[in-house]
């Protein structure tokens, strides 16, 4: 799930534009289309942020359209005004699962109540906080949402669920030597509250995710396989330059159990999906 407050300007200004010297750096090597290690076989999913609008218009269609593509896997960003059974039905029939969804802020601070019980009909057993607005990103702001999320995520526990936050670029900013993604890392219960990686948006903010691995191992179940090109464009996954086997070679010590494509904004939902597929299992 995507919302962006921060403007590419404002954000390379901020950070030095490592982000894209880190990507323009390592191009050569990562267009080589190395064969990918692929420890997501069997279970490779998808956000359904991706297929947004077409999932509100026609859930059944959609999904059908998803298994056929070949994911085994689907990940919410809202029913819109599905019913969550009617939902998992539909999921049942073609042969899917979804194990985790995510979930607002607005949602989280008013308890949970309708996203657990919904995930319990859907059997996910995951869910993650999205994104938070702009207001929200000062220090005391992150270490207040570390606190709710343990909160949040003890209560979850007795749901049988485990909360998790999903980061973009916007939580590595530094702010006076800190920043809000280490204040969740380091603030956070590791028994409450996983991590969900989003390898677009680490490249975006400059962040080699091996380093996040190996500060905190174990605690990046899931991960956005979302692929960005020279220019900081988010492309379909292989039409970039991030090194997806070097991600995947560390997913055993991140933690990573869940990968789900996405694209936040393409310009044929069904198209990018099948294009990523066939790259990730060719």
């Amino acid at each position: 799930m995507t919302k962006i407050e921060t403007t590419r300007r404002q954000f390379l200004a901020a950070t030095g534009a490592t982000g894209l010297v880190m990507v323009a750096g390592c191009t050569a090597q990562e267009q080589s289309k190395t064969a990918v290690a692929k420890p997501y076989d069997g279970i490779l999913g998808v956000q359904l942020y991706t297929v947004r609008d077409l999932f509100e218009k026609d859930a059944k269609a959609t999904l059908e359209s998803i298994a056929k593509i070949g994911f085994k896997d689907v990940e919410t960003a809202g029913l819109f005004e599905h019913k969550a059974e009617d939902v998992r039905a539909i999921i049942d029939d073609l042969g899917l699962t979804s194990r985790s969804g995510h979930v607002r802020l607005p949602a989280l601070k008013e308890g949970l109540g309708a996203d657990m019980e919904a995930a319990n009909i859907l059997g996910q057993d995951r869910l993650y906080l999205g994104w938070i607005p702009e207001e929200e990103r000062t220090l005391d702001g992150y270490r207040a949402l570390a606190d709710l999320l343990n909160e949040r995520g003890a209560a979850a526990k007795q749901q049988g669920l485990k909360l998790g936050y999903h980061n973009h670029e916007f939580e590595f900013i530094d702010q006076n030597g800190e920043n809000g993604y280490d204040i969740l890392l380091d603030r956070t219960d590791p028994a409450l509250v996983d991590m969900e990686i989003d390898f677009f948006w680490a490249a975006e903010a400059g962040v080699d995710p091996a380093s996040l691995f190996e500060k905190a191992p174990g605690r990046f179940t899931s991960c956005h396989i979302k692929d960005r090109n020279a220019r900081g464009d988010m492309v379909s996954v292989g039409d970039g330059v991030i090194d997806f086997p070097a991600r995947f070679a560390q997913a055993e010590k991140a933690g990573l159990t869940r990968f789900y494509v996405e694209h936040d904004n393409p310009e044929d939902p069904l198209a990018s999906t099948a294009k990523s597929f066939a790259y990730l299992t060719s």
